[in-house]
């Protein structure tokens, strides 16, 4: 899937409670939503009922939400996907077991900051670190807003932000937000 995405790290599964609360969050937010697997959810989302505002006139957007690791889809791939990380306890109190990728098509300013308002949501339900490539060039303005847990600088990229729910919406709002690409550095193949 092309377009934009953040992942949520956890620190390990989603209670059935949590995967219920989500479910019906999700649900609340459009007209389309259909639950694929446990876990794995396409929702259509219009921009106001987030509070964005949509001067494009898209309308409804559509969100693939696809929470991944042992349990939930498939392990092996998700195995994999981390199989490079560098040990992320000293840096944010946990090795992510688990994650959640919030995805969708759309590329334009008023799709990213959907995007970024409803990993904010999710994240408020499953908890867990949102987990952000910045470009160098911009990480010290992202580095200071309410939220950050820490800055992982990486040798093969762009330094990696983590962060609650508190800093994707300052992030979102932080007049620099319409220079990143929202996305990872490293691909997803939950969906």
């Amino acid at each position: 899937m092309m377009g934009s995405l953040i992942i949520i790290d956890l620190p390990g599964p989603v209670a059935a409670e949590r995967l219920a609360e989500l479910g019906t969050v999700l649900r609340g937010l459009g007209g389309r939503f259909e639950e694929a697997r446990a876990g794995s959810y396409d929702v259509e989302v219009e921009p106001g009922r987030l509070g964005v505002a949509d001067p494009e006139g898209g309308g409804p957007r559509l969100f693939t939400v696809s929470i991944a690791g042992p349990g939930f889809g498939d392990e092996g791939v998700f195995r994999a996907e981390h199989d490079g990380d560098p040990d992320l306890e000293p840096v944010i109190g946990f090795t992510p077991t688990h994650d959640v990728v919030i995805a969708t098509r759309g590329r334009e300013l008023s799709d990213r900051l959907l995007l970024v308002e409803l990993g904010a949501v999710v994240q408020e339900v499953v908890g867990g670190l949102a987990d952000i490539r910045v470009s160098s060039r911009l990480v010290d303005g992202v580095r200071g807003l309410p939220g950050v847990a820490a800055v992982v600088a990486v040798e093969d990229g762009s330094p990696r932000v983590f962060g609650n729910a508190e800093f994707l919406r300052a992030w979102a709002a932080d007049p620099g937000f319409g220079d990143h690409a929202v996305g990872a550095g490293r691909p997803r193949s939950h969906f």
